[in-house]
């Protein structure tokens, strides 16, 4: 594998592939546009500014780079309460310009895909607790995008051209941390997630508020799982070489 196209490649978890990528000897081919994505994450690496349903930005990328592999999905709205308050903007966002992206990259023969997905499509279970066998229920705009990009992604490996298009989804909650080198990290200033706010209190001298008083825990707050975005971003790319590997039929 010698280059990867990485779509919000200049956000938390998409500049962090990018330098695990780097430190595998691949190049990283990013699109962003800057919209959430920080500029100084893109300095010195391979960056193309817009939109991901540009085609004819797509089309010069690649161009410009024939030699890309494979496509790591990582452009999406991800904030719940914005999708809540606009539900359209973020079907537009995260499903109309990905089918657009997708149909460039069938034109292009780029038809290997990570799909950094979310576990906010699994179903709430009584004791908060899910797996990979959890029933799904996507319960926000958020999170039904990202439910219907997996099922849009499916129906693509079934479609016309099956034999070349494939796909591998991840899902996961709660990315934390920055690169082990410290070369990226949020891209969010003022984070609203639990370690974020940590910072923010420990930083201002100011208390951190623990939320919860009746949950299924051993004092009733609440308990969530974080996963390093170092680790996720190894996942990524572990997930991008195995795509030479033969995967089994359903």
């Amino acid at each position: 594998m010698r280059k990867v196209l990485i779509t919000g490649g200049a956000g938390f978890i998409g500049s962090t592939v990018a330098s695990v990528l780097l430190d595998r000897g691949i190049t990283p081919v990013v699109l962003d546009d800057l919209s959430k994505g920080r500029a100084e994450f893109v300095e010195n690496r391979v960056f193309c500014g817009g939109d991901i349903a540009d085609a004819a930005l797509l089309d010069r990328i690649f161009t410009e780079h024939p030699d890309i592999d494979a496509t790591v999905h990582c452009a999406a709205r991800i904030v719940v309460p914005e999708s809540v308050a606009k539900p359209l903007f973020y079907y537009r966002e995260n499903v109309a310009k990905t089918v657009e992206l997708l149909d460039a990259l069938q034109r292009h023969g780029c038809t290997r895909v990570v799909f950094s997905s979310s576990a906010s499509i699994y179903a709430p279970t009584p004791d908060g607790r899910v797996d990979e066998d959890s029933a799904l229920e996507a319960n926000s705009p958020y999170a039904r995008t990202k439910l219907m990009m997996e099922q849009v992604l499916q129906d693509w490996t079934r479609g016309e051209g099956a034999e070349r298009q494939r796909v591998i989804t991840l899902r996961y909650f709660n990315p934390v941390g920055a690169d082990s080198r410290l070369r990226t990290g949020l891209q969010n200033l003022n984070p609203s997630h639990a370690l974020g706010k940590l910072i923010e209190a420990h930083t201002e001298g100011t208390p951190f508020t623990v939320t919860g008083v009746d949950w299924p825990t051993r004092d009733g707050s609440g308990i969530r799982d974080y996963v390093h975005v170092q680790d996720l971003a190894e996942a990524h790319v572990a997930a991008l070489l195995r795509f030479d590997e033969v995967i089994a039929p359903d």
